[in-house]
């Protein structure tokens, strides 16, 4: 297929009207005809666009190519390759040297490979710290007295009302608390009322409203005393809303929807409301202490292992012992030692009763759990703890009286006195105690917990961090400054401050006063036979662009004598029972070996770096120079949309390939960036390059292709890498002929910006950039010049079209007009053959 005739799928359309009725003419034939003058510019526009589309997309996949070579190697500095940074050229790889080098570990960017050498470690830093001398809980997990009478307890309680509001549905649990933690109590209409008015508040319908912006619920009283429930709308409130079930209905004299023909409508007060048609009934019922506790779960947690636990049902708790007695409490101890032992393994955890008083003084149990080794005695490095049950086991209301949470250690969210601290005959008050730590003043109330007194300690002015270390039962408390600077100091309290500190942190510890030891490292500076004993705050230090962490003492030699120990501000320094701390006499050992300090080049991603640049700026070339080399076949011209329906996808491809080939054959400014390519090597920094390892291919017809010699380049590394680097950064020195060279990182910084460069004004903008556009310069899309040439294509086109449009229109009346007058000429013909019969 040679040449291209016809119409563009653009040109052609059906022309008006009906033609050659009275003729017996091709009037629509005729007509394209007579207008393929016209239909054929409109098809060269359109193809001298389509070769300019497909220009534009070869201009681009150069573009493409260079903007990431540029991105990775030249401009941006946050690529790990770019041939510029102090991150790919810098001393990174550091490593010490020395018999004792396993003291001392070294990192960052250094300048030089010998700046320091360190001679010893004197002594480590250390932060002040204090740990309690003994365990700080009661070591027992414990409920509080259990109480195994009858109980009413409420029907309601955990039952479910289901409102539709709008298109959602919302699940309305009757929970013995809200969100805010307030007791719900379920005993009557009006309890009822307003425990579920408070569930409202906790179902977000968004827009900072709540179901209970718009539902309000009520009780009322009928006549015979029975009282009932009322559910009232929100009274501009449009929406539909609906109770469509739960299992709470029928207790509240509802009966419950089957289906959502059924539903119950919440209408406003004015509308009557939704009233309970009953009355609210068998709210309460009695229940034996076996059968609220029987079923119900309990959660331990076993040294990190959690196992949930059922208790038994209500005939094994009442069951009978040998005498006929029966002992629920005594039941109840026995299943839980038998799932303990199958859950942590036998004699681990034992289950006690303890004899105790309840709130009135009256005798009750409790239970007990300590964990024990099976060998015998106590196990006090075991942790056990009581995460989670169920409600009707667990809380103050709880049938077992024990808090969630509650552990053979502490209760970190329980408030101090049910903790399982020692507090002793303590009482803590409203009004507070005031603890002293570092000189600062922290108030303790009957209000906290173990983790609210700790967030106080640790968000004071008092410079130390406090935590509780579960395993060891143990407060640890940290100095948040390093070195000398940090301190823990309880001496400031008294009398009953005193006495509260060491309650809850352990005996002793209102007379510690404890401050933090400087790290003190000997170094040598390069061309200096002077030590100096450097002392710092932290075992990690940065000296001379290096990171040096020590991490233990050496190079030093005790030598006869002691001396008292000083603080930062020179005082003497006695322990906590009052004598003198004594440290021992140290001086450098001659003997002792140093640790030097070699820094090098990461070689290896300098050399990845490097080879894969020299491959993609080869793979550049190649691109350009091929589609500046191909010619093109002019026998191919884009495809018409009647040559594209004659063809299969396959063959619209092959064609399409070779009439898109050679379209920058010649192309000047492609011409020019291959003569900037071949030349990136040049001047007098060529031989120096070569001598790396870095040449132009002798070939003329790699067209300037880079060579690369790995071995070349890695031995210039090893031996000299600021050399390297200065080859390839150096921004313009003048060598001994007065020549200006040009590192190669430079010369291709200035190529990639002068075709390329996506940033700036217009006029700042890469050549190529600048004809074509790249997606990398959003801007440019619409600001090139090839993009420019289609939009004045587009204008011819459009002006074709209405001259076409304009053409056929008026072939249209002329040729409607010969077929109006062959027509009447017939009709004459006609009627004059009829009179001449009838002669």
């Amino acid at each position: 297929m040679s040449t291209i005739g016809g119409l563009t799928g653009s040109t052609t359309s059906n022309i008006r009207g009906y033609g050659g009725l009275a003729s017996g003419m091709d009037r629509d034939s005729l007509i394209e005809g007579m207008t393929y003058g016209t239909t054929s510019k409109i098809t060269q526009q359109q193809q001298k666009k389509q070769q300019l589309e497909w220009k534009q997309a070869a201009v681009r996949s150069i573009t493409n190519l260079m903007v990431s070579f540029a991105d990775k190697y030249t401009s941006s500095w946050s690529s790990k390759t770019n041939l510029f940074s102090s991150v790919l050229w810098g001393r990174s790889n550091i490593k010490t040297t020395g018999a004792n080098s396993k003291f001392v570990s070294v990192s960052g960017t250094a300048s030089s490979s010998n700046a320091i050498s360190i001679m010893g470690v004197k002594q480590l830093a250390q932060k002040a710290q204090y740990s309690s001398k003994a365990e700080v809980s009661t070591k027992a997990l414990e409920t509080g007295a259990i109480d195994t009478g009858d109980k009413q307890v409420e029907n309601l309680l955990g039952k479910k009302i289901s409102i539709q509001y709008g298109s959602k549905t919302y699940s309305v649990f009757l929970s013995a608390k809200d969100k805010a933690g307030n007791e719900l109590s379920y005993g009557n209409a009006q309890e009822i009322a307003d425990s579920i008015n408070k569930l409202l508040k906790d179902e977000d319908i968004g827009n900072n409203k709540s179901l209970a912006d718009i539902i309000t619920v009520g009780k009322g009283v009928r006549d015979n005393g029975d009282e009932y429930i009322t559910f009232t709308k929100e009274e501009n409130d449009t929406n539909r809303c609906q109770i469509t079930g739960g299992n709470a209905l029928n207790y509240l004299g509802f009966a419950e929807p089957k289906n959502e023909d059924d539903a119950l409508t919440i209408k406003t007060e004015a509308d009557g409301g939704l009233e309970s048609t009953g009355a609210v009934s068998d709210l309460m019922r009695t229940v034996t202490f076996a059968e609220k506790i029987a079923g119900q779960e309990l959660t331990f947690n076993y040294n990190g292992k959690s196992v949930d636990i059922k208790l038994p049902g209500v005939s094994e708790l009442t069951k009978a012992d040998s005498s006929g007695n029966v002992d629920v409490m005594e039941n109840l101890k026995s299943s839980l030692q038998k799932e303990l032992d199958k859950a942590f393994g036998k004699d681990r955890v034992k289950v006690d009763l303890k004899d105790v008083k309840d709130a009135d003084g009256n005798d009750a149990k409790a239970l007990s759990f300590k964990t024990v080794k099976p060998s015998g005695g106590d196990d006090n490095t075991s942790t056990l703890t009581l995460s989670s049950g169920s409600t009707e086991l667990m809380g103050k209301n709880g049938a077992l009286n024990v808090a969630f949470g509650e552990s053979n250690r502490l209760n970190l969210n329980a408030k101090l006195e049910e903790s399982g601290l020692n507090l002793g005959n303590i009482a803590l008050t409203a009004q507070g105690t005031k603890i002293n730590i570092n000189g600062v003043d922290i108030e303790v109330t009957n209000k906290d917990t173990v983790y609210t007194l700790m967030e106080k300690i640790n968000d004071s002015e008092a410079g130390v961090t406090v935590s509780y270390q579960e395993a060891a039962d143990k407060f640890v408390f940290t100095a948040k400054d390093d070195g000398e600077s940090g301190r823990v100091d309880f001496t400031g309290n008294s009398g009953d401050s005193a006495e509260l500190v060491n309650a809850i942190f352990g005996a002793g510890t209102s007379d510690i006063s404890t401050v933090g030891q400087d790290a003190i490292v000997a170094v040598k500076y390069a061309g200096s036979d002077e030590v100096v004993e450097l002392t710092r705050g932290s075992n990690s230090f940065t000296v001379d662009g290096l990171t040096v962490s020590v991490k233990g003492e050496f190079g030093y030699r005790e030598v006869d004598g002691t001396t008292q120990a000083v603080d930062k501000d020179g005082n003497p320094m006695v322990d906590e029972n009052g004598k003198p701390i004594m440290e021992k006499v140290k001086e450098l050992d001659p003997a002792s070996e140093e640790v030097g300090i070699d820094a090098s080049v990461n070689a290896d991603s300098i050399v990845e770096a490097v080879k894969t640049m020299v491959e993609e700026y080869n793979a550049i070339i190649e691109l350009v120079n091929k589609e500046l080399s191909t010619k093109p076949d002019r026998d191919y011209t884009p495809l018409t949309s009647e040559q594209k329906k004659e063809l299969s996808e396959d063959e619209i491809k092959l064609y399409e390939e070779k009439a898109k080939s050679g379209l920058l054959f010649a192309d000047s400014d492609l011409r020019t960036l291959s003569s900037d390519l071949r030349f990136i090597i040049s001047g007098g920094n060529a031989q120096a390059l070569a001598d790396i390892g870095i040449s132009t291919s002798s070939s003329y017809t790699d067209n300037g292709k880079l060579t690369f010699d790995e071995s070349k380049f890695r031995a210039a590394l090893e031996k000299d890498p600021e050399a390297v680097e200065k080859l390839f950064t150096d921004k313009g020195s003048v060598d001994a002929n007065g020549n200006t060279n040009y590192g190669l990182a430079t010369n291709l910084q200035k190529v990639m910006d002068k075709y390329v460069k996506t940033m700036g004004s217009w006029e700042t903008k890469g050549i190529l950039i600048r004809k074509a556009g790249s997606e990398s310069s959003p801007v440019s899309l619409t600001e090139n010049f090839m993009y420019k040439e289609m939009a004045e294509l587009d204008k011819i086109i459009k002006k074709l079209q209405v001259r076409l449009e304009s053409e056929r229109d008026r072939y249209i009346k002329q040729f409607t007009s010969l077929e109006t007058l062959i027509s009447q000429m017939n009709s004459q013909s006609n009627y004059l053959a009829q009179i001449g019969g009838s002669y």
